[in-house]
C-alpha cells in the first residue's frame, strides 16, 4: 500500500509539474437581455422580463513530447460547469473529448444578427416549432468524443455521444439512461472566398421501439462586401414511436447589411412544415425576424423583433417577440 501511495504521488507530481508549462488564459462574457413575448391564444405566454447569462472560461495549450498539441479548457455558465474539452492532435487532424464544444449542427451559416430564431421565439417549446427543440440537433451539448479533419477550406467532424440524457456524470461515473447518437458535418468555405457552408446530419438511436431521431442541416451563404445572404433547409424527426413521431422541414433565408463599421442590420425568414404521426399539419408556421446591432467598442447591443404566424403549426396562433441583448466580454 505504501509503494502504491508513493507511486500515485509521483505520478501526480509529474503531471502537475508538466502543467505548469501551459499558460492558462482567463476570459468570459456577460449577456443581459430584456424580452417581451405574446402568443394570441395563450395568455400564460404573454409577459416580459430581464435575464442574464454569465460565463467564465479557463483555457490552455501545451506542445507534447510526441509532437502533438494538447488544448484544454472549461467554461462556467452561471456558476455551473457547462463546457469542457481536451483536444489532442495537429492542425490537420485532432481528437476531442468534451461537452458543449466544437463544430456542431446547431450553429448556422445563415447570416443573422443577435440570436437565432430558435432562441428568440423558441423559449416555449409547446408553442413554437423550432429546429433547436430536436434533442439530437444538440449532440455536441452532451458528453462526446469527436474527430476533426481540416479539409477543403473547413472542418469535417465526426462525433459520438454514448448517452443523450441530460445527466452530467462525474469523472468516474458511467450512465446509460438515454440513447446514443452519432453526428457528421462539414462547415467551411470549400476554399472559396466569401462562401460559407454548414451541412450535416445527426442520428439518435431509438429506444424501446421508438424510431431513430434525426436532424439534418443544409446551409449556404455568401458574403460580398457589406452584404451577406444565405438560404438553407433543416429537417428533423423526433425519437419516438411511429404513431407519435414528429417530422419537420424548415426552409429559411437571411440577409445582413453592414451599414457602417459599427452598425449592422439583418432580416430572416423561416417557414416550417410539420407532420405528426405521418399526418401533415394544415398550416405552416412562419417566422419573420428583423434585427439591428451596434458595436460601441467593448460593448455590443442588439435589438430584435420577430413575428410568428401559426405558431406550432396551429391556425390563428400568432405571436410577437422583442428582445434587447447586451454583450460585454472580459
Amino acid at each position: 500500500m505504501k509503494n502504491k501511495l508513493l507511486l500515485t504521488t509521483a505520478i501526480a507530481s509529474v503531471a502537475f509539474a508538466g502543467s505548469t508549462f501551459a499558460e492558462t488564459k482567463i476570459g468570459g462574457n456577460l449577456e443581459q437581455t430584456f424580452q417581451t413575448q405574446s402568443i394570441d391564444s395563450n395568455d400564460a405566454d404573454t409577459g416580459r422580463g430581464l435575464g442574464a447569462e454569465h460565463n467564465i472560461s479557463l483555457s490552455a495549450s501545451k506542445d507534447l513530447d510526441n509532437g502533438l498539441t494538447a488544448k484544454y479548457g472549461t467554461v462556467l455558465e452561471d456558476g455551473n460547469a457547462d463546457t469542457h474539452y481536451l483536444t489532442v492532435g495537429t492542425d490537420t487532424v485532432s481528437l476531442t473529448v468534451g461537452r458543449d464544444t466544437g463544430n456542431n449542427l446547431s450553429s448556422t451559416a445563415i447570416p443573422h444578427i443577435s440570436d437565432q430564431a430558435g432562441t428568440i421565439v423558441g423559449n416555449n417549446a409547446t408553442d413554437v416549432t423550432t429546429y433547436d427543440n430536436i434533442e439530437v440537433a444538440n449532440t455536441h451539448d452532451k458528453e462526446h468524443v469527436s474527430l476533426d479533419f481540416n479539409v477543403a477550406g473547413g472542418t469535417l467532424t465526426g462525433r459520438y455521444a454514448p448517452d443523450m440524457s441530460t445527466s452530467r456524470p462525474g469523472d468516474s461515473a458511467a450512465t446509460d439512461s438515454g440513447a446514443s447518437a452519432t453526428e457528421i458535418l462539414y462547415s467551411g468555405s470549400l476554399g472559396v472566398d466569401g462562401l460559407s457552408l454548414r451541412v450535416g446530419q445527426a442520428t439518435q438511436e431509438g429506444k424501446d421501439g421508438a424510431e431513430d431521431g434525426k436532424a439534418k442541416r443544409y446551409d449556404i451563404s455568401y458574403n460580398f462586401g457589406q452584404f451577406a445572404i444565405g438560404i438553407g433547409r433543416d429537417e428533423s424527426e423526433s425519437a419516438a414511436a411511429t404513431a407519435s413521431q414528429v417530422e419537420t422541414e424548415t426552409d429559411k433565408a437571411g440577409i445582413t447589411f453592414a451599414a457602417t463599421d459599427a452598425i449592422s442590420l439583418g432580416l430572416n425568414y423561416l417557414e416550417t412544415e410539420k407532420k405528426s404521426g405521418g399526418t401533415k399539419a394544415a398550416n405552416d408556421e412562419e417566422i419573420i425576424m428583423a434585427s439591428v446591432g451596434y458595436n460601441f467598442g467593448g460593448l455590443g447591443i442588439e435589438m430584435t423583433y420577430a413575428e410568428v404566424e401559426n405558431a406550432g403549426n396551429t391556425a390563428n396562433t400568432d405571436g410577437e417577440f422583442f428582445q434587447i441583448r447586451t454583450i460585454q466580454k472580459f
